[in-house]
């Protein structure tokens, strides 16, 4: 995990506080995962495809701020994976010794190509949300 992404981030990259994400107020990255969980709830509860891949998106049950995932298994993609994507396009899987790699995700899963998929259902790199979260990120303030 790059521990700079963000110019809010507070942590060094290991539980807790790699979900930092999760608690920070910021409105810009709340907005943006926003219409990530309206993509997962689009289809009424049934799966949301995510081509060019198998992925399929779905609302997640138990914690209606977060969203799953499926291929052949199902897990849960977090807000700060999706969040350091959007900053540094990595989301990649990483070992539990190497918490520093920047091309890990910090949840240490590997979330691409499926970031990517759900960046253009929502509308591409250029949608206005996606701007604001980079500006947050840069620690440029709104």
């Amino acid at each position: 995990m790059d521990t700079r992404f963000c110019a809010r981030y507070q942590g060094d990259g290991f539980p807790p506080s790699n979900r930092f994400c999760r608690t920070c107020k910021t409105e810009a990255c709340s907005a943006l995962w926003e219409k990530v969980i309206a993509l997962s709830r689009s289809h009424d509860g049934m799966p949301v495809g995510l081509p060019p891949t198998r992925a399929v998106m779905l609302p997640h049950d138990a914690n209606g701020s977060m969203v799953k995932m499926r291929v052949n298994v199902t897990w849960t993609l977090p807000k700060e994976d999706f969040l350091h994507y959007v900053a540094t396009g990595k989301a990649g899987m990483g070992r539990k010794g190497d918490r520093q790699n920047p091309e890990s995700s910090p949840s240490m899963t590997r979330q691409e190509p499926y970031v990517q998929a759900i960046i253009e259902a929502i509308g591409g790199w250029g949608i206005p949300e996606i701007l604001m979260v980079r500006e947050v990120q840069k620690g440029v303030e709104m």
